[in-house]
């Protein structure tokens, strides 16, 4: 069954790591032509419109896209999925009104506290309504995902892509309308996709409506929207306290670092938890074994370290190849960030078993105390070490924000203890070894000399997690089955 589920995690994490690649590259494709056509203050405030609708889509979002997730993996009978498809679709509807009523009031108050007048509060107005449709489209990827239509969510991903690139290519350069017209496009993009997926979900689906499931929905995501607003600020956080500190330079060379770390997560992680998250979800309401997947996802975590080693050890190169010398600060940056995602990740893991016992409040605590400790940890590092101590604050934090969801897990779920953190333990030590190991070879040899050296303390690295990811006798010597609640939360005696 391991091989059976591995391939599947394999199969569709492909399909859902092109069809992220295809998203983000149509964003990559219009950013030049956004700076060529936009003055920088026209950019600044297409930027500023981002910055207060990412806010409101959290509130427009409230959970649902996870609740639907969560609730459609219960129901045993085609009639309950549905019910939780169409609830979630009645609740957003909702929810959609009361935002496109209050659009221009937040509007009005966005854009006094952003710029001390109500000028351009127009524009804000219509971007708060454009992401009506672009939010009904990040709900409708969870059904997708939930239904493994990982082919059908690479069709609707080149579609929007597609429509995306072009209609920004004809509203904003050849008709020349600016924000207005990244906006205008955006809207219309997003509308016709969302279209073709109603239309589908309408064919494949009954259309019924579960007042109790609305609730139970309503339940579940409501404390999620709070902690993913803090999500938001604590991600964003780090920035704001080396701007003025540091000063513009040095938050770019920060920026470019997470903006390469960041690539793991949409290339990789994110991919492989669209599939196993489900799987996961789907593994714990059934009866039958469940001690697969959690060694499955202890095999993605081992290339997760062994990407982050790669990236430590040839960060400087990665950085001399994609930006100009004057970025190369952000070497230093880079190996930090990138050890962060691994801590992220398994964060995920963790949010899979709290998921599954309905226990999301535990989210926003654990949220806030983030947010109480890295205000002052980030802002002691930015002074001791510049930006190298804020992104070792921010792997720290990371750390402990994911130790913190995995203790309130192991309470609520017996997930937590079907994982091998032994071994994950062993195989962290020997990474950081590796990459330890291989800084020592900075400038000591020949440019092809040094990359030859790293690339065989990588390879050395790859044999001993292969090993590791291959020895599953532990797995043989569990019980079949995840305890269940009260018995993560009984006392061990």
């Amino acid at each position: 069954m391991a091989n059976s589920e591995t391939k599947s995690v394999i199969r569709h994490g492909r399909l859902y790591g092109l069809s992220n690649l295809i998203s983000r590259s149509s964003g990559l494709v219009l950013l030049p032509v956004y700076t060529h056509i936009l003055t920088p203050v026209e950019f600044g405030l297409y930027a500023s419109t981002i910055l207060v609708t990412d806010l409101i889509s959290v509130v427009l979002g409230m959970g649902l896209g996870r609740a639907l997730i969560r609730m459609h993996v219960e129901q045993e009978t085609q009639v309950g999925k549905d019910a939780v498809v169409w609830s979630a679709m009645a609740m957003f509807a909702a929810m959609s009104v009361v935002i496109a009523v209050l659009a221009h009031p937040i509007a009005l108050l966005a854009t006094n506290v952003l710029f001390g007048s109500t000028e351009e509060a127009w524009l804000f107005t219509w971007a708060i309504w454009a992401l009506i449709p672009s939010t009904l489209f990040n709900l409708q990827l969870n059904y997708i995902v939930v239904l493994k239509k990982s082919f059908f969510y690479l069709i609707i991903s080149v579609l929007k892509a597609f429509l995306f690139i072009a209609l920004n290519l004809w509203i904003v350069v050849w008709l020349g309308l600016g924000v207005f017209g990244i906006v205008v496009s955006t809207f219309c993009a997003s509308a016709i996709v969302v279209g073709v997926i109603l239309a589908y979900m309408v064919r494949t689906t009954s259309i019924v409506m579960s007042r109790p499931l609305s609730v139970e929905m309503a339940k579940f995501g409501a404390p999620l929207v709070p902690t993913i607003l803090l999500d938001t600020v604590i991600a964003s956080l780090d920035r704001y306290i080396i701007s003025p500190v540091q000063g513009t330079a040095a938050l770019g060379y920060y920026g470019l670092a997470v903006r390469l770390a960041s690539l793991i997560n949409l290339f990789v992680t994110s991919p492989f938890l669209q599939i196993w998250g489900v799987r996961q979800l789907e593994a714990l309401e059934a009866d039958g074994d469940q001690r697969e997947l959690p060694n499955v996802f202890f095999q993605f975590t081992l290339v997760l370290l062994l990407i982050s080693a790669a990236i430590g050890l040839f960060s400087g190169l990665a950085v001399q190849i994609i930006a100009d010398d004057a970025y190369a600060p952000a070497a230093a940056v880079l190996p930090w960030l990138a050890a962060a995602q691994v801590a992220v990740a398994l964060r995920n893991f963790a949010e899979i078993g709290l998921h599954h016992a309905k226990k999301t409040s535990p989210l926003m605590v654990i949220a806030f105390i983030s947010l109480a400790v890295a205000v002052p940890l980030y802002w002691g590092a930015v002074h001791v070490a510049g930006i190298i101590g804020v992104a070792a604050a921010s792997f720290l934090l990371a750390l402990l924000r994911t130790c913190l969801t995995m203790g309130w897990a192991d309470r609520h779920s017996g997930l937590i203890r079907l994982f091998p953190w032994v071994r994950l333990g062993f195989a962290a030590i020997i990474s950081t070894v590796v990459v330890l190991v291989g800084t020592t070879f900075d400038g000591r040899f020949l440019p092809i000399q040094e990359i030859l050296l790293k690339l065989g303390v990588l390879a050395v690295l790859a044999v001993v997690l292969g090993l590791l990811a291959g020895g599953t006798d532990w797995i043989k010597q569990r019980t079949g089955k995840v305890p269940q609640v009260k018995d993560a939360a009984s006392p061990s005696g």
